[in-house]
Order: structure tokens, then C-alpha cells, then sequence
């Protein structure tokens, strides 16, 4: 049945409230809108686990200040024997809460192992390049790490002379995490077979 003149209108009327609708904003671009006001602030600290490499998984802290004392803070818990980039968080605090509150949580929960102060350059050396080891082996990296990236700013960093080894023994090393299932495992085991051939990774569940 045809349409009426003004039905013609109502149905070009809703169409073209659709098209105006905004689109939702995912979670990385939410991240990158709260973490965008920070970059162009100073560094504070950047800081990695002494044991980082011993143990494979570690918790890398990026952090700004503000004139006002607030600190930002972008948290990388890398895995450097495989998964590169596991989990990501960003948070802001002031100052004396980042310095007697958070930061000691974070340490206590590597086993109380030191931290050691990096170089903003090295800090982004060592992240990228569990980033872009994971992929090389077929691993995908946290969905929102492209986001928290973006605190190391467009500016050049300096020269980072440190090298970091990925892998273990020279070979991808897996070691189930606890908040990954048997089906998550049996994955990434598929996928290093198809990557890197068998016997040619190492793995611990």
C-alpha cells in the first residue's frame, strides 16, 4: 500500500534522527578522553619490579603530575615471557594518597620485591616491545592498552640504551594466570602451535 504525504515525512523525519544519533563511545575512547588532559604534564616516576624478568608478569607504573599535586596514573601488568600487555588501568590520585597508600599496595603485591625507577624512555621501550613481542608470537594484546598508551605523549623521549630480552630461554614461555580457564589456555597454546610450531614454546598451567 502506498504511503501517505505525511507518512513520507514521519518515516523522513525518523530517518533522519538516526543518522544524527550520536555513536556510543567505546571503552578505549572513554580512557583516552580522561587520560588526554594529563599528557601534556610532567613525568613523576615511572617504575618496574626489580624481578620483572625472573618472573615473567609485573605491573608497570607511568605517572604524571600537575601543578596541583594530582598524580595520574597509567598501570601496564605486562607479561614478558608471552602475553605481552594482560590488563591495563588508569586512576588519578593526590600525591600523599599515590605516595602512602597506592604505590605501597602495588609493591606488596609483587612480594614486596623492590621497584626500580625508570627512564621514560626505557619505560616505553619495555612496554612496546612486550607489546610487540606478544603479537609477533600471535598474541593479542589488552583492548584498551592503544588508550593508556597515549601518557607517553607525541614529544621525543630521549635515547633508552637498556635492552630487554622477551621470552624465555629464547623461546615463548606460557604460564596460566588465574583468572584465565582451561578454554582460555587450550587458545593460546593453539595459537603458539600455529605460530611459533610445536616444540618451539615452553608452557606451565
Amino acid at each position: 500500500m502506498a504511503l501517505t504525504e505525511q507518512q513520507k515525512q514521519k518515516k523522513s523525519k525518523l530517518k533522519k534522527a538516526k543518522q544524527k544519533k550520536p555513536a556510543q563511545l567505546t571503552s578505549s575512547q572513554k580512557l583516552l578522553d580522561k587520560i588526554t588532559p594529563y599528557i601534556e604534564f610532567p613525568f613523576h616516576e615511572c617504575l618496574m619490579p626489580h624481578n620483572l624478568f625472573d618472573s615473567g608478569i609485573g605491573n608497570i607504573l607511568i605517572t604524571k603530575i600537575t601543578p596541583q599535586g594530582e598524580v595520574a596514573i597509567c598501570s601496564f601488568i605486562i607479561d614478558v615471557y608471552c602475553l605481552g600487555i594482560k590488563q591495563v588501568l588508569f586512576k588519578t590520585l593526590p600525591l600523599p594518597e599515590y605516595e602512602k597508600s597506592f604505590k605501597p599496595s602495588i609493591i606488596k603485591s609483587h612480594g614486596d620485591y623492590a621497584f626500580t625507577k625508570l627512564k621514560p624512555a626505557c619505560a616505553k621501550k619495555l612496554v612496546e616491545g612486550a607489546e610487540e613481542y606478544a603479537k609477533s608470537i600471535g598474541m593479542s594484546n589488552h583492548k584498551d592498552y592503544p588508550a593508556l598508551k597515549a601518557i607517553f605523549g607525541e614529544a621525543k623521549l630521549g635515547r633508552c640504551w637498556s635492552r630487554y630480552k622477551y621470552g624465555k630461554d629464547k623461546m615463548p614461555f606460557y604460564v596460566k594466570g588465574p583468572n584465565e580457564t582451561d578454554a582460555d589456555s587450550k587458545r593460546i597454546l593453539r595459537k603458539l602451535e600455529e605460530h611459533c610450531g610445536a616444540g618451539n614454546f615452553q608452557f606451565r598451567l
